[in-house]
């Protein structure tokens, strides 16, 4: 039963301690009012939520501060991501805004669409306004870490961004690296420092993976007699379980690995065999590549556009999207831009066959 006392001459407290069947802890609460009555009702209708799991405590996100979800994000989910690096770049920056102080009951869906208008504002950087797609990044990472709160953490609070418009992020890739293109990047390449950059590149154009599933590859992974990789693919989920994927090798592929020298440790990173190559290092260098080529928006994940540019008009849809990783055709999409080649081709192949 709750205590119903007198506090000082005109009001009265009511304190209640009990069990809370909905979360299994005891409820410690004390409300002040102005009448005996008033105090009575609220302790009454209290205690009744209390026996029937039903009350909502607000207590705990009420004293619970944003920075300290992202900083809990950060230490136990993000390592575990394919994206986890790039990912906590981006929640270090929720970290210093003004909204990591805010309790995360009081997180306001206006709060995001505010951020999303301010970075749209911010001219601060080197190339101009932020990207539709850093912006869109920002958000799912803020997202993601109110869904793992709600849904993992006990944390009784709504998702704010999911009521907010999000950015529609960039438009589909179209930077192709044509065999001219190609050419003079790895002329480029040749003249760095670490040889790899170059055997890596090609190797990503041949077989369209990724940069971090390159970098992971280990020559258990790989089937030369059969031609194939089996991938360990790309995952955004608290679990850090990843999809795996075969992809085949072309020949030009597998002249590559041969290339290489074999580490007596199977589990071996193949592009750390020898000596230790950053993923970094080869972006830059890269992008470098593309920037004294004229080639405007080239980056190291161009390759993989490339890749399923090449492959697509070989392959059925589905097959496709199993070889690259795609959930659904819209996201293909993304990646194939067909040349004025394979159009062509298209349309005399058609001719031929309608005579």
């Amino acid at each position: 039963m709750a205590s119903i006392r007198k506090r000082g001459d005109y009001q009265w407290a009511a304190q209640i301690e009990m069990k809370n069947r909905a979360t299994g802890l005891i409820h410690k609460e004390i409300k002040t009012f102005q009448t005996k009555d008033e105090a009575e009702t609220w302790a009454l209708g209290i205690e009744a939520d209390l026996r029937r799991s039903i009350h909502s405590d607000t207590r705990i996100i009420d004293s619970t501060p944003l920075r300290g979800l992202i900083q809990r994000y950060i230490d136990d989910v993000s390592p575990a991501k394919l994206g986890g690096k790039q990912e906590i770049v981006r929640l270090k920056k929720w970290l210093a805004s003004d909204l990591a102080d805010k309790p995360i009951s009081r997180c306001l869906p206006k709060d995001f669409a505010d951020h999303i208008a301010k970075r749209r504002k911010d001219t601060s950087l080197r190339g101009g306004k932020v990207a539709e797609q850093t912006i869109k990044h920002e958000i799912i990472t803020i997202s993601n870490v109110f869904e793992s709160a709600r849904k993992d953490w006990g944390y009784n609070i709504e998702n704010p961004t999911k009521q907010i418009s999000k950015p529609k992020g960039s438009v589909a890739r179209e930077v192709r690296i044509v065999p001219e293109d190609w050419t003079k990047i790895a002329a480029i390449l040749a003249t760095c420092r670490n040889k790899q950059y170059i055997v890596i590149a090609e190797f990503a154009i041949e077989t369209g993976m990724r940069e971090d599933e390159l970098f992971r590859m280990a020559w258990a992974d790989i089937d030369l007699p059969g031609r194939k990789i089996i991938v360990d693919g790309k995952d955004t989920s608290a679990t850090g379980q990843r999809k795996k994927r075969t992809v085949p090798l072309s020949l030009r592929a597998i002249e590559l690995l041969q290339s290489l020298p074999r580490h007596i440790d199977s589990t071996m990173p193949v592009f750390q065999s020898v000596r230790k190559t950053s993923k970094d290092g080869l972006s830059r260098a890269f992008t470098a590549a593309c920037m004294a080529i004229g080639l405007e928006g080239g980056c190291f994940h161009c390759t993989r556009h490339e890749a399923a540019s090449r492959m697509a008009p070989h392959y059925p849809m589905l097959t496709l999207m199993a070889i690259f990783g795609w959930k659904t055709p819209s996201m293909a999409a993304r990646y194939y831009h067909a040349s004025d080649a394979d159009l062509l081709a298209g349309i005399d192949l058609m001719a031929a066959q309608t005579k």
